[in-house]
């Protein structure tokens, strides 16, 4: 059974309305907790400052009964720091339930009016003191006025405590209360969080199983599609293969027969108008001419044949080997495009067999082609290195380059051709180029690919015996 639509949506919309949910009931909880823990802690600090104000005032009532003892001025310290601050404290306290309970603010201000007066009264008893003498300033200290104030004070302030006290208790409840009912909230989310799990749990479930049978159809599919791929992509490296052969074939009959035939006569023909200057009667300047420059036209037409042919099918791959014919091949070219030929080439060349000698002279030849088309380089580089698996050919310009776009373009039939004949030598190509700074073609070719196999010459590169002058333009007439 497969789900609906609407019904995964409504799954989804479950899921999105629980999370919704938790989040609030957690943020409702946790807003009651944080107001309830601010009540506690404003209680906490109403009630320290009730009992500075008593500590304070209880330290400098204590300091100026030493001082009027002993008459040492160290114990003004405790009065001295309590004259101001205990107005600030029972203010600052006063202004905290202003507009909320008149009465604890009223007590509270008396207990600040209280505690002024009793400060007023322990600096006039100190006055005196310094006026008239230490049995005059006890005398006023001991005023039963003075003690009646002491009591008041003490009595507001206790009042004023119990106050704190008790709204401590009641915000440290409170707190407690909103602890309960969050943890009462949160059990509840616990539990539909649980029943929405089992539920979306047993519809994963099924999706899971359907998704499972699913995959287990597309990866037959995609295994099948995979061994047609492979199939079709076998056949179609071999006919890459055949297509290469039958090319390469087809050219090398060309140019035999270019060189045996048209070679043939063309040679004939520049022997009979070289014969013709030598026994020609008369001294008929406009003949001689005119047979000096058939000659030249028929010594253009023999190298334009010796050109042709030699595109077709170097004459010295099969005669001496790939290097001989890469150094022919990068000297023509760098001579007809006028650039700086630099070669690199090791000093034993390895037996290759035909299609792999072929197919490194291609890349090569391609490569140079294109630097004389396009590159607009002064300089090229070509290098031919052996490790002990791979043969490595390079070709590096300093020409204008390219962007990457421009390499993998569609219609970069010459750059697909070469990644293609690479590719069916179990090689790989890369072509790394940038704006300005060159292009760079390098392949790298397994060497057992292209290497000769013991007891096939026929089939290998330089074995092939010709005439000493096949590659070039024939014995001088």
């Amino acid at each position: 059974m497969r789900f609906k639509w609407w019904q995964l949506a409504l799954v989804v919309s479950v899921s999105i309305g629980f999370v919704v949910l938790l989040y609030v009931v957690a943020e409702f909880g946790r807003l009651r907790l944080v107001t309830a823990e601010g009540d506690v802690r404003r209680a906490h600090v109403q009630l320290a400052r009730v009992v500075d104000v008593y500590q304070l005032l209880m330290d400098a009532e204590s300091g100026h009964r030493g001082y009027l003892l002993t008459g040492d001025p160290a114990y003004l310290e405790p009065f001295q720091r309590a004259d101001g601050r205990i107005a600030v404290i029972t203010r600052e306290l006063a202004e905290t339930y202003k507009g909320k309970d008149e009465r604890v603010r009223a007590a509270i201000h008396e207990l600040g009016t209280v505690a002024a007066a009793r400060m007023a009264q322990m600096k006039e008893s100190m006055a005196v003191y310094r006026q008239q003498g230490p049995a005059a300033g006890l005398k006023l200290a001991n005023f039963a006025s003075r003690h009646e104030t002491m009591a008041r004070f003490r009595e507001l302030a206790e009042i004023t405590r119990e106050y704190e006290r008790a709204l401590m208790a009641s915000s440290l409840e409170k707190w407690e209360r909103e602890l309960t009912l969050a943890g009462r909230l949160n059990l509840a989310t616990l539990l539909l969080g649980l029943v929405l799990t089992v539920i979306a749990a047993t519809a994963l479930a099924r999706n899971q199983r359907q998704r499972a049978e699913t995959a287990a159809e597309l990866q037959r599919q995609h295994d099948e599609l995979k061994s047609q791929f492979d199939a079709q992509a076998a056949e179609l490296t071999e006919l890459a293969r055949h297509l290469q052969h039958v090319q390469e074939e087809e050219r090398a009959r060309l140019s035999r027969g270019l060189h045996d035939e048209l070679g043939g006569v063309l040679l004939a023909a520049r022997m009979d108008v070289t014969w013709m200057q030598r026994h020609a009667a008369g001294d008929d300047a406009d003949v001689r001419n005119r047979l000096e420059r058939l000659k030249q036209v028929l010594d253009q037409g023999i190298e334009l044949k010796r050109r042709v042919v030699e595109e077709l099918r170097p004459t010295l791959l099969d005669t001496m080997g790939l290097l001989a014919a890469l150094r022919w091949q990068s000297e023509e070219t760098c001579r007809r495009a006028d650039l700086r030929c630099t070669e690199r080439f090791p000093d034993e060349e390895p037996q290759f067999n035909r299609a792999g000698a072929i197919a490194l002279f291609r890349v090569v030849q391609e490569a140079l082609a294109n630097v004389a088309k396009h590159a607009r380089a002064s300089e090229v580089d070509i290098a031919l290195e052996l490790t002990d698996s791979e043969v490595v050919v390079t070709v590096r310009d300093n020409g204008v380059g390219a962007a990457p776009t421009d390499l993998n373009r569609a219609r970069s039939h010459g750059i697909a051709g070469l990644r293609h004949r690479i590719q069916v030598l179990g090689g790989r190509l890369d072509i790394s180029s940038t704006p300005n700074r060159g292009t760079t073609v390098r392949v790298w070719v397994p060497l057992a690919n292209v290497s000769r196999t013991v007891g096939a010459d026929d089939g290998d590169s330089g074995t092939f015996a010709t005439i000493p002058w096949a590659a070039g333009s024939g014995p001088a007439a």
